[in-house]
């Protein structure tokens, strides 16, 4: 939505204006979409090239976790992963329970 203000010779005063912006942006707020907003972090995995797929295979059914970036390396990969705060204990296990240790994250 947007406010135009064309001057036509009335003064509305500030009252006026604020009635005008406020009430335009009351709408705008009623009508946009609901998003919650969890904290997160972001963490580093570096994985050998036998682990990748099943660690990123298994990474994919944490809820809300996403793989912000993958560089490729000569043995393996690294992952940036963005993971929800209350779930990164979880998430650092997993991926050293899934390595055999040979893993971690390292959260930033």
């Amino acid at each position: 939505m947007i406010v135009t203000r064309w001057f036509g010779g009335i003064l509305l005063g500030s009252g006026g204006l604020v009635r005008a912006y406020g009430g335009t942006a009351a709408a705008c707020l009623r009508s946009a979409p609901m998003v919650e907003l969890k904290p997160s972090v972001e963490g580093l995995v570096r994985l050998d090239f036998s682990d990748l797929a099943r660690v990123k295979a298994r990474l994919t059914a944490v809820t809300d976790l996403t793989i912000a970036d993958e560089q490729f390396t000569a043995t393996g990969a690294d992952l940036m992963l963005r993971v929800p705060e209350a779930e990164v204990e979880t998430v650092t296990r997993l991926i050293a329970d899934l390595t055999s240790g040979r893993s971690e994250m390292i959260v930033e």
